[in-house]
């Protein structure tokens, strides 16, 4: 649940973009300036004085820069009004600040695409104003110490592998992991939206579960969407263990090791993924145990493909010299079409039907704040502008 997301709905989301680039932009150096010529030395005076040169003409002033135009000027003065107040342009030009990374308006930001997204940066304004004085008024407090514990606690949900990439690559910056979550936990942002999922949790989202029995009502109502198609006519499906050819080797001591494995996977066909895991040079080899997937006529090289069409489904054929190595290749069957059984989706539908109820929840409780605060909002909807970059 992101806190920014749910208020910046639509196409006023795109425009902190642009604010992600005012802040990241880094200005150009300045050029150096031209060395200057060296001065010839002086000619010798003439017996007759030299005649008075002409008065030089005034440098014309340059002309001043235009006047930049306040983007937020496309909006009336007054664009909502909320518990019988107004709510002015400046308050939401206020608030798109407070959203930019930088604090300030970008450059880039035009009065168009002020105009064009003006109804859902006035509602993203009303809603964070409501929420935020629902949160004040429950009384929530979350402290530091627990902010740190959340954080953590959502680190180690991480993949394991995903989980130690990022330790490593802090440790290179000499940061600690715990000095990183201390660093987050210190983030208003983060602070303000770990505030506001325990709200939701506590006082919104409390009642909200998902049985299998839901996921498996939801399964059997929408079969084709957990339907994977055959593969196309004409498509193809390998599995290969690549000796690749050392630059250089006039590939005999390749084709020898290409042999050796394929008289292993002769003996034990069950094997082949896990030698292709082994000792495979293609990436396929230990990311899918060499499989390929399915493939076009024409999109491996010719030797490839011509030994792949010679093979009947599962049969294995012996090392094919091609530009990169010795290929053993394995013709897959034909995937058909089939549904994926419900075991398989279970507990990501449960995750799915789960954040679909949060979301109706959650808007419906926003929807019920604007009836009370009997908002009106002044200004129109319309296309939304396009965005620098999107």
């Amino acid at each position: 649940m992101d806190y920014t997301k749910l208020l910046m709905t639509g196409a006023a989301a795109a425009m902190l973009t642009v604010s992600g680039f005012a802040a990241d932009a880094k200005a150009a150096p300045a050029a150096k300036p031209a060395a200057k010529p060296a001065a010839k030395p002086a000619a010798k005076p003439a017996a007759k004085p030299a005649a008075k040169p002409a008065a030089k003409p005034a440098a014309k002033p340059a002309a001043k820069p235009a006047a930049k135009v306040d983007p937020f000027s496309a909006l009336p003065a007054v664009v909502a009004e909320m518990n019988g107040k107004k709510i002015t342009r400046q308050q939401i030009a206020d608030f798109f600040k407070k959203l930019s990374p930088d604090g300030k308006i970008p450059p880039q930001l035009t009065p168009e695409m002020v105009k064009a997204n003006a109804y859902d940066l006035v509602e993203a304004y009303i809603t964070k104003t409501l929420v935020d004085q629902a949160i004040a008024k429950s009384g929530i407090k979350v402290s530091a110490k627990e902010i740190e514990k959340i954080i953590n606690d959502q680190f180690k949900q991480m993949p394991k592998e995903l989980y130690n990439m990022m330790v490593t690559q802090l440790s290179q910056q000499k940061i600690t992991m715990a000095q990183h979550i201390a660093k987050m936990a210190s983030n208003p942002a983060v602070r303000e939206e770990i505030v506001f999922r325990e709200f939701a949790r506590k006082y919104i989202l409390k009642n909200v579960k998902v049985t299998s029995a839901d996921a498996r009502k939801f399964y059997d109502a929408n079969k084709a969407q957990f339907t994977v198609p055959a593969d196309a006519p004409g498509t193809l499906r390998a599995s290969h263990i690549l000796i690749a050819t050392a630059k250089g080797s006039d590939g005999k001591a390749e084709l020898r090791k290409a042999n050796e494995i394929y008289a292993k996977v002769i003996k034990t066909p069950a094997d082949f993924g896990k030698l292709a895991a082994e000792h495979s040079a293609c990436p396929s080899g230990k990311q899918a145990q060499g499989s390929l997937g399915a493939f076009q006529k024409g999109q491996m090289v010719p030797e490839f493909e011509k030994a792949t069409l010679a093979l009947k489904e599962n049969q294995i054929s012996k090392p094919v010299k091609t530009q990169y190595g010795w290929h053993i290749i394995k013709r897959e069957a034909a995937r058909k079409s089939e549904v994926k059984p419900f075991a398989e989706v279970e507990t990501q539908l449960i995750s799915f039907l789960k954040n679909q109820k949060e979301q109706e929840l959650l808007q419906n409780y926003i929807s019920n704040l604007e009836k009370s605060a009997k908002v009106k909002i002044l200004v129109p909807k319309s296309a939304p502008a396009m965005m620098p970059g999107m």
